[in-house]
């Protein structure tokens, strides 16, 4: 069975966990749940990246060990996942010995085939983003990320042949062999490599000690976006032996924020080709949080404690807010009071509103609900419309679009209480009644299923208010998804789902 690999870009230690960089992770769990509900074997990869002068400097700042700050700081990235239900199968830290191991490896070899060299680096160096800008790349001066201005630097170091896969990228990119999604973002790196000369690229500092030291030249430290990327490789356990590559490579799908997609799009492809291994299936780049039209960020002095944000709405609705709120692939403004409006309207209005009331209308029974003899054609039909858009949709990463689809059916429910009117049904038609309520709990059923990927706690909750165990949670979609073939116990109302905030 071929391996589902996903991975999110490993978070800088230098700065907490903000809801921006918890964006992508929950992304990606999602992802990561809903190829396991279908029953592939998944791997998720999830770490964090500890080397380069930024953690050098904080530790002298806060008179720490570098590795004292990195184990601190990495703790919170793993408490903060753990708070949000995270189900990575790996946390990679850069400062792993067998990834230091690795990435040496790496370095021999790309030596071996003559694919580095020494000379002099003079350039523009953004210390926040721990790269070198071109003058054009930046505005009056300053990095367009952390609006600061770059400073000159002129050091000896060594560099990686870059210049020489310039051509291979953009034959790959353009055929869709290395996809790039969206198509504006591929469009973004084509045109870079269109219409720029690549230059080989700095992979080694004679100035920052604290990283992994190059294994022919002990006075440089290999440069840390080179270290952070091969982290996809060692996070899987790669020791760098070509004839013996992990069976989960290559990734399905790597997730990134749009101000490192050239990292991804440009390097980190030149490198596996340099290795002459086979590149990533997909590469997806997501947009922003902002607020008041700034992106969230540590140096901006705007974010926003995901944990925080769990305490106040519930681990499970700021997992569904975080993906609902706009188009995964597209900036989106956000702030605590869109959240509480959402979390009314779509959460406690909407789903939760739905369970109680169609809850209260079973428990009048105190029987068991049994498959009708004759299903209603155009719920059925309904609901299987509703599960061929979300699979499509969840594929093409569309999070928000299938929120709104849940929505819909959630809407569609509620209608078909009121034209029923399962309250009268109870009086005077008893088999009717239990016929309606039926198709209520199956549809309860189906939504509990749907929210699965994005609300793991509250689609057991749902489950568990169906009189449904760990039998229905134990099976595969393609089995849950069938409409009409499941039975329920007698029905007793539980706590209410999404208290109204």
């Amino acid at each position: 069975m071929k391996i589902f690999y996903i991975t999110t870009p490993i978070y800088y230690v230098n700065a907490r966990p903000h809801l921006g960089s918890a964006y992508t992770t929950i992304a990606a769990d999602v992802l990561a749940r809903f190829h396991r509900m279908k029953g592939e074997e998944v791997f998720f990869l999830a770490g964090t990246d500890e080397h380069g002068a930024k953690v050098a400097e904080t530790a002298l700042k806060e008179k720490m060990d570098p590795q004292e700050l990195c184990n601190q700081n990495s703790a919170k990235y793993q408490e903060a996942w753990d708070t949000l239900k995270i189900s990575y199968n790996n946390f990679i830290r850069t400062t792993d010995s067998e990834h230091k191991e690795m990435v040496i490896q790496v370095l021999k070899r790309l030596n071996d085939k003559k694919l580095i060299y020494k000379g002099v680096y003079q350039g523009l160096y953004c210390v926040g983003c721990e790269r070198y800008y071109t003058p054009k790349e930046l505005i009056n001066g300053e990095c367009p990320i952390h609006r600061k201005k770059a400073i000159s630097l002129s050091e000896d170091c060594y560099f990686f042949k870059l210049s020489i896969f310039r051509e291979k990228l953009l034959k790959l990119i353009r055929e869709d062999e290395l996809i790039i999604e969206p198509l504006e973002r591929k469009n973004e790196i084509l045109g870079f490599l269109e219409l720029n000369e690549l230059e080989d690229l700095a992979i080694s500092r004679a100035n920052v000690k604290w990283g992994i030291p190059l294994p022919w030249d002990q006075d440089q430290t290999i440069y840390v976006w080179v270290d952070a990327l091969l982290n996809y490789l060692s996070g899987i356990g790669w020791k760098g032996q070509l004839n013996k590559i992990p069976k989960q490579w290559p990734p399905e799908i790597q997730l990134l924020g749009k101000d490192i997609l050239r990292f991804h799009a440009v390097i980190w492809p030149a490198l596996l080709l340099a290795l002459k291994m086979p590149l990533p299936h997909r590469l997806y780049v997501h947009g922003f949080f902002t607020i008041n039209g700034q992106k969230m960020g540590k140096s901006a002095g705007n974010t926003i404690d995901p944990e925080e944000m769990a305490r106040v709405f519930g681990v499970d609705a700021l997992r569904w807010m975080t993906l609902s709120s706009f188009p995964f692939g597209h900036d989106g403004d956000i702030s605590q009071s869109k959240f509480y409006d959402k979390y009314n309207s779509d959460l406690s209005n909407g789903l939760g509103n739905l369970l109680r009331r169609v809850l209260s209308l079973a428990e009048k029974a105190k029987e068991d609900f049994q498959p009708p003899a004759k299903p209603e054609h155009n719920f059925h039909d309904f609901v299987e419309n509703v599960w061929q858009d979300y699979e499509h949709l969840l594929e093409e990463l569309k999070f928000a679009n299938v929120s709104t689809l849940i929505n819909s059916l959630v809407a569609f429910c509620d209608r078909y209480v009121n034209e029923n009117e399962p309250w009268k049904l109870f009086k005077d038609d008893f088999n009717q009644y239990k016929n309606v309520i039926y198709n209520l709990l199956e549809s309860l059923r189906h939504i509990a299923w749907m929210v699965r990927p994005f609300m793991p706690d509250k689609s057991d909750e749902i489950l568990r208010g169906l009189s449904l165990g760990a039998s229905e949670k134990n099976k595969t979609l393609i089995v849950g998804k069938k409409w009409g073939q499941t039975s329920f116990g007698k029905i007793s109302q539980g706590k209410i789902l999404f208290p109204r905030l």
